[in-house]
């Protein structure tokens, strides 16, 4: 192979066995695999996590649901964005559990259940904007569900907009405005389920972890709180060297000549580029990034930055202080694990 993602599932597995251990017997553990499991594999990645103790799988849509259940998957998977009415009869058949934060959402839901039942969780927008209903719309729209007899109310969530050494006091205090409305409908709906700490939620703010906590970084060993956390890398994005070129000082290099070399360097090709997922940004000496800031690979633990754009399948590395790098060794590239392409293959180490 010319290019491929390394994954351990004995990391995921890990990070897992820490996140349940964290949140202890008092509170439920989704895991969130949305997203092809962040780049992952969700399948992979929900097998070790439930083996792990996740109580449940979190998905954003009901295709995403549906290769789950297609893979062998019982267990609870939640939809975490509210669906569209027309996929209500597609939600109940494979036994989803929908987020909704509409009537229209209800009534199809209502329409699809059937003797069977549906249980739904109601979402509020506490100020990320993307959905939910607004707080003070919360006692009327109830008020309508409650005709709705083959629905049961079993969760309410939200998603607040934190940012982890940003807005921390406005944080506290959108989860306890929450907490406090939650804890009034758990009186009129014994059993519900209140849910608003995402990964970053559970390592600032642990008081908060209510019912259920909604973990995606921290099980694929993304932490992203200041406070330390056990955490293993799952994930690398690999690529062989398929050219060396040695480059004289002053000469240019890569697309529009927009690098030019302030040594003699040895270059290497790697098999890799921004249709793989890696950067499409210019070159630092065109626009600044602040601190000198560059991207690189890793051959061993030598760096090798980036030399200008990358090429849609290629991308240009400076492999000057690894004089003993050759065709056909590996470097790692940095990507988004959400970006990687999904022609990559993805090779799991267990």
């Amino acid at each position: 192979m010319l290019k491929w993602i390394e994954i351990d599932l004995g990391a995921i597995r890990s990070n897992a066995a820490w996140v349940r251990s964290r949140l202890g017997t008092g509170a439920r553990f989704m895991a969130v695999v949305k997203a092809d499991g962040y780049g992952h594999g969700a399948t992979a990645v929900g097998r070790q996590a439930l083996a792990a103790g996740a109580d449940s799988l979190g998905v954003l849509t009901v295709d995403e649901g549906r290769t789950l259940r297609r893979d062998g998957i019982q267990a609870p998977i939640h939809l975490l964005s509210p669906l569209l009415p027309e996929a209500a009869r597609e939600t109940v058949r494979l036994r989803l559990i929908p987020t909704i934060d509409a009537p229209a959402q209800a009534a199809a839901l209502d329409a699809a259940a059937g003797s069977r039942g549906c249980a739904v969780h109601l979402d509020v927008d506490s100020g990320l904007g993307r959905w939910g209903l607004r707080t003070k719309d919360v006692p009327a729209f109830l008020r309508t569900f409650s005709r709705r007899r083959r629905l049961r109310l079993a969760g309410f969530s939200t998603h607040i907009d934190y940012v982890p050494g940003k807005n921390a006091v406005e944080a506290e205090e959108k989860l306890r405005a929450f907490s406090r409305l939650a804890q009034r409908l758990k009186r009129e709906h014994p059993g519900l389920v209140c849910h608003a700490a995402n990964s970053s939620v559970l390592m600032d703010f642990p008081h908060w972890r209510l019912d259920m906590a909604r973990v995606g970084n921290l099980i694929y060993g993304i932490n992203p709180s200041a406070r330390l956390a056990p955490l293993r890398n799952p994930w690398a994005f690999k690529a062989r060297i398929i050219a060396l070129r040695r480059v004289v000082k002053g000469r240019s290099i890569g697309y529009a000549s927009e690098y030019v070399a302030a040594r003699s360097m040895l270059v290497a090709t790697a098999a890799a580029g921004y249709a793989d997922g890696l950067t499409m940004e210019p070159a630092e000496r065109l626009i600044s990034f602040g601190g000198g800031f560059q991207y690189w690979g890793l051959l061993g633990r030598k760096k090798a930055p980036f030399i200008g754009r990358c090429g849609i399948a290629h991308v240009l590395l400076d492999v000057t202080d690894a004089p003993r790098c050759a065709v056909g060794d590996t470097v790692s590239l940095p990507a988004r694990r959400t970006a990687a392409g999904p022609r990559l293959p993805r090779v799991y180490k267990h």
